[in-house]
């Protein structure tokens, strides 16, 4: 009895479970009661192998797409902020990327366009210039590599850096004033130290100009003007407030961290962005970079130390003697010579107030051009000019010369090699210069204390021997 009721059991379960419909399970949840089915599992969409393959470029080209309208519409600091994070990604791809190189330019384009246009909008907004935020100031740090250059500059480097002192007396304070206009800690004046010694006329092997030491295309992305007659590197306010602009964005691209900024006003920002990433450190002390940039950081914690005491230090101290000066509007042809004659200042005066004049004679801008003169004699100048000037009008023969010598120093310098050092031109390459020296692209690298090939820049100096 029990064993047919068992079989009819059976049977009955078998039943259930034939009629029953496929694809039934339990589900719990607020809206789905236990005894509900649940829904048919969503059909898996079939791969995209090209997605695989994608263009790492795209994402950055629908920001830089973004960006643009962004700047037609006039959201200027959105536009801004979405190009520089754009510009941080294409950052990790490598230069040699065929279209990197042309869409980092539109990139930077759209970029500077639209934070030129929001200043404009600021300035119309409230009627006066908007004050940039103001980043944090410059913390000194010592170590062993600052104390190696601290014992230079106050030993076998006394003498140059106590010339640098006695220059820095007249224009340490328009810089610092330049500096804080725009926002950015005034200590960054000692950069000047160690890139130009307060030299206005200082030219280095790579072509850098001026004070800030600016090569040609870095100082056109921030407004400076090169011409046969005048090159706005070699003017102090101009070249400080674009060199302040400059050091703000690679604060910024670099977290806040100076030193790094710092290391990349040396040597570029994608070789200090690509030891980052190879490295895995942000602490520039860590950071196994060029022997030049390896050094520029403590060259110029050094002299901040040294100048902010320097009798502390054993060096002279000249009498505070900033520079002051007039201006007045020279119509026609400027003639610094001629101008020298009938105002009675010396010519070499002259000079010394407006470095950004490349020769004694320019053709004059159609408004009148604007030259500085000694503080105090404005209006008798100005007189002077307009009653005993008579500007003489550049021959044809001074402006073919004149262009014809701006075209060759903007060509590529020829460098000359020293006994034992070779100056980088810009495009070589380890290997290229190994082989001209008969040596291996490693032993160079361990040479100059180099982890990487990418390293070199144009105008470094490397031991060949």
């Amino acid at each position: 009895m029990i064993h047919r009721r068992s079989i009819l059991i059976l049977v009955l379960l078998g039943l259930t479970a034939v009629a029953a419909p496929p694809a039934m399970a339990v589900v719990f949840g607020p809206d789905m009661p236990g005894w509900a089915p649940s829904p048919s599992p969503a059909p898996v969409p079939a791969v995209d192998e090209t997605q695989s393959d994608r263009d790492p470029l795209n994402p950055i080209r629908e920001k830089l797409s973004r960006a643009e309208d962004l700047a037609r519409s006039g959201k200027a600091s959105d536009a801004v902020a979405l190009s520089e994070d754009a510009l941080k990604e294409l950052g990790d791809l490598p230069p040699s990327r065929p279209g990197v190189s042309s869409l980092r330019e539109r990139l930077e384009d759209v970029r500077d366009r639209a934070a030129r246009s929001g200043d404009d909008e600021a300035d119309v907004a409230d009627g006066t210039p908007d004050r940039p935020r103001t980043l944090k100031p410059v913390e000194p740090e010592r170590n062993e590599r600052v104390d190696v250059w601290m014992a230079y500059y106050t030993g076998r480097g006394r003498e140059r850096f106590q010339l640098w002192i006695t220059r820095s007396a007249s224009y340490m304070d328009l810089l610092t004033k330049n500096l804080r206009a725009e926002g950015v800690p005034e200590e960054l004046a000692n950069l000047v130290f160690v890139e130009s010694g307060f030299n206005m006329h200082a030219k280095s092997v790579a072509r850098a100009v001026g004070p800030w030491q600016f090569i040609r295309g870095t100082a056109r992305l921030f407004g400076l003007e090169m011409t046969p007659y005048k090159d706005e590197r070699r003017d102090p306010e101009l070249a400080t407030r674009a060199a302040a602009r400059y050091l703000r964005r690679l604060y910024e691209m670099f977290d806040g961290s100076w030193p790094l900024a710092l290391a990349a006003y040396n040597s570029g920002e994608g070789t200090v962005q690509r030891a980052i990433r190879r490295q895995r450190t942000t602490d520039f002390w860590s950071l196994r970079l060029p022997r030049e940039t390896k050094d520029y950081v403590p060259k110029f914690m050094a002299a901040m130390e040294i100048a902010s005491d320097p009798e502390r230090y054993g060096f002279d101290v000249p009498e505070n003697s900033p520079l002051r000066y007039d201006e007045v509007v020279v119509e026609g042809a400027v003639d610094l010579r001629e101008i020298a004659r009938v105002s009675g200042v010396e010519v070499e005066e002259l000079e010394r107030l407006n470095p950004v004049f490349v020769r004694h004679r320019t053709p004059g801008d159609q408004e009148g051009t604007g030259l500085k003169v000694p503080h105090g004699m404005g209006e008798q100048i100005q007189l002077a000019l307009e009653t005993n000037y008579s500007p003489k009008p550049l021959s044809r023969s001074e402006l073919r010369t004149a262009a014809r010598e701006h075209r060759a120093e903007m060509r590529r310098p020829i460098r000359r090699s020293r006994s034992g050092t070779h100056i980088v031109r810009r495009g070589e390459t380890l290997s290229q210069i190994g082989a001209r020296y008969h040596t291996s692209p490693t032993r160079l690298a361990r040479l100059n204390g180099l982890s990487d090939a990418g390293e070199i820049r144009a105008g470094m100096r490397l031991r060949v021997r």
